[in-house]
């Protein structure tokens, strides 16, 4: 099954979901892969050049884009601008030229691909942090046992979002310059959306990390300081939980805005530990505020609350939401097959919030994916994992502990 998937995508490897022109196009059953491997900002090239339509339709159409523009171009927004991307270049620059590659390959404006990085960041920045309505989110579960060990996500974005993704399987060769500021050779697969970093929804990478992202909301943020799109790209690098956890804290600045790392770590022998991260900006420190769950007997369930860390947040829709998905999928017993996340994944039992959000929203669940850690595969759904056939199945590959 997994290897007469594998060759389906590789055959789906030039499919570019076609432009809207303002027409709505329903909910595609197309998974666009690219496997690239090169320098940051070759690989950025490659990726721009070969999904350009998508980038630019995505542009056109995401209304998040024009309040991040409209922010821009006030002084606030600009001096925001302008200290985020200085701080990106001292930090991570080899991902400010893979941004870069993007950019040139797609032919589109730098500056566009980085304001959707800064995110909410240049979004608030002329609010003063006044209370603000976020929308959520995604749902991720996982559990392991003597049976199996399963990752399950919906990744849930801003309806503009649909059908405007790829997944981005890359092997990076660090340029000389970047190895000296600290760039290492990275192998990973992540889902992307248009234009963005990878790493900000969920995949895999070669040092036995199966990962997913749920977007947090602070109510206090701070701008200037890491974007979370950097720091979960920073993750695919990550050799083990010590080094993400590293990566996560950002010693020496931390990060702006807010998110939590579902994780599930493989080590040499085999043995499968699974990891919940909830970050958030640290106001007397230059770094992240962490507060890190191990799961061994427990299911994890986390949306877009934080369940653990003292954290003052957003109200509203993304608050309201959580506490619903959360809800619902509690109400199920502990899931023990993968087919019991399958059912949880697919849940539609709320009145106003699901789990698996069809319809036209602010937020919607434009794929779902279920990773079987034992059997090394990555199914990825278009509609209720319930309900459908996965569109792709990709192999999940720990070339450092394989080869």
């Amino acid at each position: 099954m997994v290897l007469f998937k594998y060759v389906e995508l590789c055959l789906m490897v030039l499919v570019v979901y076609g432009v809207t022109g303002g027409k709505s196009l329903g909910r595609r059953k197309a998974v666009p892969v690219i496997f690239v491997q090169g320098t940051h900002y070759e690989v950025g090239f490659d990726v721009g050049r070969t999904f350009s339509a998508v980038i630019k339709d995505y542009l056109a159409t995401f209304e998040g884009i024009k309040i991040f523009e409209k922010e821009y171009k006030t002084e606030a927004g600009k001096n925001a601008y302008d200290t985020t991307l200085a701080n990106m270049k001292k930090r991570y620059p080899y991902y400010v030229k893979e941004i870069q590659g993007v950019a040139d390959g797609a032919e589109v404006p730098f500056h566009q691909l980085f304001l959707l990085q800064m995110d909410d960041l240049i979004e608030t920045v002329n609010e003063n942090h006044i209370p603000r309505n976020d929308t959520g989110g995604c749902s991720s579960m996982a559990f392991k046992n003597s049976q199996a060990t399963i990752l399950g996500h919906t990744e849930d974005a801003a309806t503009e979002t649909l059908n405007h993704f790829y997944i981005m399987s890359a092997h990076i060769i660090p340029a000389p310059e970047d190895r000296e500021h600290g760039a290492v050779e990275e192998r990973f697969s992540s889902l992307c959306y248009a234009g963005w970093l990878p790493g900000y929804t969920m995949g895999f990478n070669g040092n036995g990390l199966v990962f997913s992202i749920n977007t947090l909301s602070p109510l206090n943020l701070k701008a200037g300081n890491t974007p979370r799109t950097f720091i979960t790209r920073a993750m695919l690098a990550a050799k083990n939980f010590s080094d993400a956890e590293r990566i996560l804290r950002d010693e020496g600045l931390g990060i702006g805005n807010g998110f939590s790392v579902n994780m599930i770590w493989t080590n040499s022998w085999g043995e499968h530990h699974i990891y919940n991260v909830e970050v958030a900006p640290d106001f007397k420190n230059d770094r992240s505020l962490l507060n890190v769950q191990r799961y061994d007997r427990e299911p994890l369930v986390h949306c877009n609350k934080y369940l653990r860390a003292n954290v003052t947040e957003v109200k509203g829709d993304i608050i309201q939401s959580s506490l619903a998905r959360m809800k619902a999928i509690q109400e199920y017993s502990k899931p023990q097959t993968r087919k019991d996340v399958a059912e949880m994944l697919s849940d539609t039992s709320g009145k106003d919030y699901k789990v698996f959000q069809e319809g036209i929203a602010p937020i919607m669940t434009i794929a779902a994916g279920i990773f079987d850690v034992d059997k090394r595969s990555w199914s990825i759904y278009i509609n209720s994992p319930k309900s459908s056939e996965p569109v792709a199945v990709l192999p999940i590959t720990f070339t450092s502990l394989d080869y």
